[in-house]
């Protein structure tokens, strides 16, 4: 076979296509595609595009993968990492076809559970530092006095969520301060302590 001399980076299919890294790798591995590697890029021949897009063209018509025939299934190239091994067992069909076990789309297959993963992992990661990440002081400040002004109940959590500590008061007393903020206990929301907001007197909008 001779030997294609163009090559396409993986990475611009994404765009090609239009479709995500996971969509692509599962696209590459149902046309049976084996991508050459040199370093840390992937790359395919112009032969292994074409074929990717006929899968392309017979997705945008309505197929499947189940329906696709890929036409490189018996193509083996000198990167290839497909091995055929025979069935010489004595109890043997003598017509009987051989076993064909391929391992060249593992890699495919290998690559698209990494990028799964790694997209899990970053989604996790972002909620995270959403859920963690702290508002400005004007933000909760903003939030507070809505809270004050509507008479709000807030719970425990919710006034910890809002300034970053848990409110708290000393034994007989039922106001925690916070800067230029009230805090009074207010009965109970659930299991949780009820606090209504209310901003000291001299600390309100000034001209």
């Amino acid at each position: 076979m001779a030997q294609e001399i163009d090559k396409i980076p993986v990475k611009d299919l994404q765009t090609r296509y239009k479709i995500g890294r996971t969509a692509l790798y599962d696209r590459i591995k149902h046309a049976n595609i084996e991508t050459n590697k040199e370093g840390t890029r992937s790359f395919i021949s112009g032969r292994q595009l074409e074929e990717l897009d006929r899968l392309n063209n017979h997705l945008e018509r309505g197929g499947t993968f189940e329906d696709f025939e890929a036409l490189l299934t018996e193509e083996f190239t000198e990167d290839s990492q497909e091995t055929i091994s025979l069935d010489s067992s004595p109890n043997s069909s003598p017509n009987s076809s051989p076993n064909v076990h391929r391992t060249g789309s593992w890699e495919a297959e290998r690559e698209a559970l990494e990028v799964l993963i790694d997209a899990i992992a970053s989604g996790i990661e972002r909620a995270n530092i959403n859920r963690m990440q702290p508002l400005s002081p004007i933000e909760y400040m903003q939030q507070l006095k809505i809270a004050a002004q509507e008479q709000w109940l807030l719970t425990t959590s919710e006034v910890r969520e809002l300034i970053k500590v848990k409110p708290h008061t000393r034994k007989g007393e039922d106001t925690y301060r916070r800067g230029s903020w009230l805090f009074v206990k207010s009965g109970k929301i659930g299991r949780e302590t009820a606090w209504r907001v209310e901003q000291e007197q001299g600390t309100g909008n000034r001209e």
